[in-house]
């Protein structure tokens, strides 16, 4: 009896022993994946960077963004101004640096913004049934039936430039392809064996929305929120280089581009380098969006190494 005894408290902790390795196993393959592909981590690398600029950029910026100059206008690349100065006299580098608090603050809170109601109108058009699931879907499909960029161009341009107008300009725009996204990977988890278990139980509506369904959807809705912030940052840019994004003063990428561009023949860094912000900010969320997907796509398991 005593060898019985020892045999089963044996066998249970071999038990807990090979559930604790394969929960283990599991998170390594997503932390194997993610940062064994040298794409994403440079991704990683870029996005940390500019976040450590916008978080310190009062500290780190030499000079103050808006303070003019105009008799050192268009100064070249020197040690005092390592990236030149504007037409204004005012310092290259210290906008930069603010331009990137500017994108990444209008990046962020737009995919948070559109993100929210597109989780929300994506699980319950998923949960609906007739006029409530056609209501909502037929307007996202009016909503990507233009290319965000236009949606964004037309919405700025009747609400006018500023902040505020763009983040409602450019939340329209991405609030589309995440009901989408979110409607349809809510359809296919529904039908799931755990989801009618759950129904069977007497488990409510919301709850099986939020403990079931929600969960379930969570990869790729990540993926998508990752991927859209460097969307909007570049729709962003796209909007202040045609004149009806962030006002000035303020310095945004997109406009110190335009400003530039005047000048690309004598003093090419003007618009160089914010063109370059821009394209290796999106870079960075695109290839973070890519590593993020491999990582946490079940079907790829045992795929990519």
């Amino acid at each position: 009896m005593a060898g019985s005894s020892n045999s089963g408290a044996t066998f249970s902790d071999t038990v807990d022993m090979d559930v604790t390795v394969k929960k283990y196993s599991e998170f390594r393959r997503t932390i194997d994946v993610f940062f064994g592909r040298p794409l994403p981590v440079a991704g990683l690398v870029i996005i940390t960077f500019f976040i450590i600029i916008t978080i310190f950029g009062p500290w780190i910026a030499p000079y103050d963004p808006l303070e003019m100059d105009v008799m050192n206008s268009l100064l070249h690349p020197s040690g005092a101004h390592l990236f030149g100065t504007d037409e204004l006299g005012r310092d290259t580098l210290s906008r930069l640096i603010y331009g990137a608090r500017t994108s990444l603050f209008i990046g962020i809170t737009v995919i948070s913004v559109s993100t929210a109601i597109g989780v929300l109108l994506g699980l319950v058009a998923a949960n609906s049934r007739g006029a409530p699931h056609h209501i909502i879907m037929r307007i996202t499909d009016g909503l990507m039936a233009f290319p965000s960029i236009l949606l964004a161009l037309l919405v700025a341009g009747l609400l006018g430039g500023g902040l505020q107008n763009i983040i409602i300009a450019l939340t329209f725009g991405m609030t589309g392809p995440m009901i989408r996204i979110t409607c349809g990977m809510a359809l296919s988890v529904k039908e799931n064996d755990y989801v009618l278990a759950a129904k069977a139980m007497g488990a409510s509506t919301m709850n099986i929305l939020l403990s079931e369904i929600l969960p379930n959807c969570f990869a790729p809705i990540l993926v998508m929120m990752t991927m859209g912030i460097g969307s909007t940052i570049l729709a962003e840019a796209g909007l202040s280089f045609l004149g009806v994004g962030i006002t000035p003063p303020t310095p945004v990428w997109g406009r110190m581009v335009n400003d530039g561009y005047k000048y690309l023949l004598t003093n090419p860094e003007l618009s160089i380098a914010p063109g370059l912000s821009v394209m290796l900010v999106v870079f960075g969320f695109n290839m973070m969006g890519d590593g993020l997907r491999d990582a946490l796509d079940p079907r790829l398991r045992g795929v990519i190494k």
